[in-house]
C-alpha cells in the first residue's frame, strides 16, 4: 500500500479481537519507533512491550478511552487490546520530549497499520499507578501508551462539515471521525485565513 494510503486509512481502534500478537512483530514496532527524528538527535525515549495478559489487565485500569463517546469505546472484557507499548523518556537526557515521543509513536501506530494491526494512542493515563505496575524509575516520564491488537472495527474518516471536529457514532455503532477539510486550512505562500 502506498504511504499516503495508509496514513488516510489508519484510523485509531478501541475495538480488538483477542488474538494475541507475535512479540517480533512488536519489536518491529518499536524499532519504527527508534527511527524516528529526534529534536538535535538526543534520543531520550525507551519503550516498554506489554504483552502478559495479567499486566495487560492492570495497565488497562489506567487508561481513558475515547471521552466523546465514553462509555460506548470503552473496550469491553472480550475486546481489550492484547499488547501495550508504554513510551518513556529519559528526563536526564531530555527535559521535555513531548515532540520526539509524537514522531516515534506516529512510526509506531503507521507502521502496525502497515501489519494490519489496530492501534489507539492514549494520553489520558494514570502516569503514577503506571509507573508503580512497570517498576519504573523516578527519572522517567511515562509520556504515553499505544494500545495493540488486531481491529475488531472499522472507524471511518470523513470530511467535517462544521468546524466541529468531534468523532461519533452512527445508528450502526460505526465510529466517525471528521477532519478539517484539506481546503479549510492550507495556504500557499503567505497565511489567507479569517
Amino acid at each position: 500500500m502506498d504511504i499516503i494510503d495508509l496514513i488516510k486509512s489508519r484510523r485509531s481502534i478501541r475495538r480488538f479481537s483477542q488474538e494475541k500478537l507475535d512479540r517480533n512483530l512488536l519489536i518491529e514496532f518499536v524499532e519504527a519507533a527508534r527511527c524516528a527524528p529526534a529534536g538535535a538527535n538526543i534520543q531520550s525515549l525507551e519503550y516498554i512491550i506489554v504483552d502478559e495478559p495479567q499486566i495487560c489487565e492492570k495497565l488497562f485500569a489506567c487508561l481513558a478511552w475515547a471521552g466523546h463517546v465514553k462509555p460506548k469505546r470503552n473496550p469491553a472484557p472480550g475486546q481489550r487490546p492484547v499488547a501495550y507499548i508504554v513510551v518513556l523518556a529519559d528526563m536526564d537526557i531530555k527535559k521535555n520530549a513531548a515532540v520526539d515521543a509524537a514522531a516515534a509513536i506516529e512510526n509506531i501506530l503507521l507502521a502496525a497499520a502497515g501489519k494490519g494491526v489496530g492501534s489507539c494512542w492514549l494520553g489520558l493515563i494514570d502516569r503514577e499507578k503506571i509507573s508503580q505496575i512497570l517498576n519504573i524509575a523516578p527519572k522517567y516520564y511515562v509520556d504515553s501508551v499505544v494500545a495493540l491488537g488486531k481491529p475488531a472495527e472499522k472507524p471511518v474518516m470523513e470530511d467535517a462539515k462544521t468546524e466541529d471536529t468531534k468523532y461519533y457514532l452512527d445508528e450502526k455503532d460505526v465510529l466517525h471521525v471528521p477532519k478539517r477539510p484539506l481546503k479549510n486550512i492550507l495556504h500557499f505562500n503567505r497565511f489567507n485565513g479569517k
